[in-house]
C-alpha cells in the first residue's frame, strides 16, 4: 500500500500542475479579450533657433613668395604686392563689414597684403540680402608674373582643392584662412599622380581665430605634378585656396589662385574655360619644361572603383560645335585629361561618371610679354537670384550655363544703377557669357537654377574663378528632453 500512497500523491502533484497551466492559460487568453489601461505621454521637446552669427566671406590675401624681401632666405613666406578687393551687396546701405586679419606666416607683415574677412552681421540678414566678394592682383617680378583673382568663400568644414603642382619650377601654396572668433584645426589630405601622399605635418594643423596659415606645398608633398587636396576640420571651418606660379627657365610663367571645387559627384560642370593662344602652345609643347602650358581637365576618383567618365565639351557662342570624349579613371590617383586639339574660345564641360570625381580644368595664355595661367573649378548651382562682385581688372566675364532641358533667360544688372538690364537667352544645356565691367557688383536672376563662374581675359592676362552659392542659414532644431 505505500507503493499505491506514493502514486497516488505524485499524480496529485501532477493534476495541481496541470490546474497551474490551465489557470495561466486562461489567465493569458483573458488578457488579450480585455483591454489593459493605456498611458501615453509626449516627449518634451524645446524648438530651439541657433544664435544668429555673422554671414562670412573669406579673401585669400596677397599673392606670396618662396623668400624674404631681399630674395634671401629660400625658406620664408612672404607677400608680393596688395589684392584689390571688391565688395557687394544689394541693399542700400551697404552693411558689410570689413576687417583685415592676422598672417603670422608671411614674413612681410604687410597689413596691405592680409586677407580679409567680409562680413554681414546678424542684424542685417533677412533673407533678402545677398552679397559677394572678390580680389585680384597683378605681380610683375623676375620670379612672378600675370593676374591672380580670387573669390571670396564662404568658410567650409569640407573643402575639395583641384590646382597646384611642386615640380621644378612650379610652386605652391595651401592658404586656411579662419575669419571666426574661435580657433580652428584642419586637416589635408594630398592625392596626385601616384596617388595618396603621406606627408607629417598635415593633421591637427592650429588656425588662431581671424588668422590665416599658408603652407608651402613643396614641403608636404614634394615633385607633385597634379595634386588634390582634401581639407577638412575638426574644429570650426576654413576657407581654403592653392595658389599656383610657375618659372620656366628665367621666364616667369603665370599666376593664379585656386578656390573650392564643388565635392566629388557623378555629374559635375565647370563653365567658362577659356582657350586661348592655342597655335603658339603647340609651338612650345615640344619643351618638357613647357608640357603644362597645355590646356588640362584635372580629375581624381576618391575610393576603389574604377569609373567610366564621360566629357561633353560645349562652346558658349551660337553655332559653336560640341566635342565628346570617354575616360577611364583609375581609383585614387589624379589624372590630367589633355584637352587638346580644341580651337580658341571659350567653354563649358560637363562630366558624367559612374562614381563621384571632383575635377578642374587649367589653361594658358602666351600672346604677352610672359605666360600665364588660370584655374577654373567645377562648381555647384546657383539660385534664381544672386549677386557677383566683379574682381577689379579688364575684361571679366560671367558665364551661365542651363542645365535644363528647356531654354532659359537671365538677366544681368549692375547693382545700384539705373542701366538697363543686359538679358541673354541661354538655350537647354548650354551656357551663355555677359561681359562685366572689373570692380563693380552685378545682380543675376534667372528663370531657373544656373552653373556660374567669372573669366577674365585681357591685356594679356588670363585668370578664373568659381562662382560657389552660400550655404543655407542653420535651421532650427527640435531637441528632445
Amino acid at each position: 500500500m505505500p507503493v499505491d500512497r506514493r502514486m497516488m500523491a505524485r499524480g496529485a502533484r501532477i493534476g495541481a500542475g496541470v490546474v497551474g497551466v490551465a489557470a495561466v492559460a486562461v489567465s493569458v487568453g483573458v488578457a488579450f479579450f480585455v483591454p489593459l489601461p493605456s498611458v501615453t505621454a509626449e516627449p518634451r521637446s524645446t524648438v530651439i533657433d541657433p544664435t544668429p552669427a555673422a554671414e562670412l566671406r573669406t579673401c585669400p590675401g596677397g599673392v606670396v613668395r618662396l623668400s624674404d624681401d631681399s630674395g634671401q632666405d629660400a625658406t620664408a613666406i612672404s607677400s608680393v604686392g596688395t589684392p584689390d578687393v571688391t565688395t557687394f551687396a544689394n541693399v542700400t546701405p551697404d552693411p558689410l563689414e570689413t576687417a583685415t586679419l592676422a598672417s603670422p606666416d608671411d614674413r612681410a607683415g604687410r597689413s596691405d597684403a592680409a586677407p580679409e574677412r567680409v562680413a554681414l552681421p546678424a542684424g542685417e540678414q533677412d533673407g533678402s540680402t545677398l552679397f559677394a566678394a572678390s580680389q585680384a592682383q597683378v605681380v610683375s617680378t623676375s620670379e612672378i608674373s600675370g593676374l591672380a583673382v580670387a573669390a571670396c568663400t564662404q568658410p567650409s568644414s569640407d573643402t575639395w582643392l583641384v590646382a597646384g603642382a611642386t615640380t621644378t619650377g612650379r610652386t605652391s601654396f595651401v592658404v586656411l584662412t579662419n575669419a571666426a572668433d574661435v580657433a580652428a584645426k584642419a586637416d589635408i589630405a594630398i592625392f596626385d599622380e601616384e596617388g595618396q601622399v603621406e606627408a607629417p605635418g598635415t593633421r591637427g594643423i592650429d588656425i588662431p581665430a581671424r588668422s590665416t596659415r599658408i603652407l608651402s606645398l613643396a614641403g608636404l608633398a614634394p615633385d607633385a605634378t597634379s595634386p588634390v587636396l582634401h581639407v577638412t576640420t575638426t574644429v570650426g571651418s576654413v576657407a581654403a585656396a592653392v595658389q599656383q606660379s610657375v618659372v620656366r627657365g628665367l621666364e616667369p610663367g603665370g599666376v593664379e589662385i585656386a578656390g573650392p571645387s564643388a565635392p566629388p559627384s557623378t555629374e559635375a560642370t565647370v563653365p567658362g574655360i577659356e582657350i586661348t593662344s592655342s597655335a603658339t602652345i603647340s609651338s612650345r609643347l615640344a619643351d618638357a619644361d613647357e608640357g603644362d602650358l597645355q590646356s588640362v581637365l584635372r580629375l581624381y576618383l576618391p575610393g576603389t572603383e574604377p569609373a567610366a567618365v564621360r566629357i561633353h565639351i560645349q562652346g558658349e557662342t551660337e553655332g559653336s560645335a560640341a566635342t565628346d570624349y570617354q575616360v577611364g579613371l583609375t581609383p585614387g590617383v589624379v589624372t590630367d585629361f589633355p584637352l587638346q586639339d580644341i580651337p580658341d574660345g571659350t567653354y563649358t564641360v560637363t562630366l558624367q561618371s559612374d562614381h563621384p570625381v571632383v575635377t578642374a580644368a587649367r589653361t594658358s595664355r602666351v600672346d604677352g610679354a610672359t605666360p600665364d595661367l588660370a584655374w577654373f573649378p567645377s562648381v555647384l548651382p546657383q539660385d534664381e537670384a544672386f549677386v557677383i562682385a566683379t574682381p577689379s581688372a579688364t575684361g571679366p566675364r560671367v558665364h551661365l550655363y542651363n542645365p535644363s532641358d528647356s531654354a532659359m533667360t537671365a538677366s544681368v544688372t549692375v547693382g545700384g544703377e539705373t542701366a538697363p538690364a543686359v538679358t541673354v537667352s541661354i538655350p537647354a544645356r548650354s551656357a551663355r557669357y555677359v561681359e562685366l565691367t572689373g570692380g563693380l557688383g552685378y545682380e543675376v536672376e534667372t528663370d531657373g537654377p544656373v552653373f556660374a563662374s567669372l573669366s577674365v581675359i585681357g591685356d594679356a592676362r588670363l585668370a578664373g574663378m568659381g562662382l560657389m552659392p552660400p550655404d543655407a542659414a542653420s535651421p532650427a532644431v527640435l531637441v528632445y528632453g
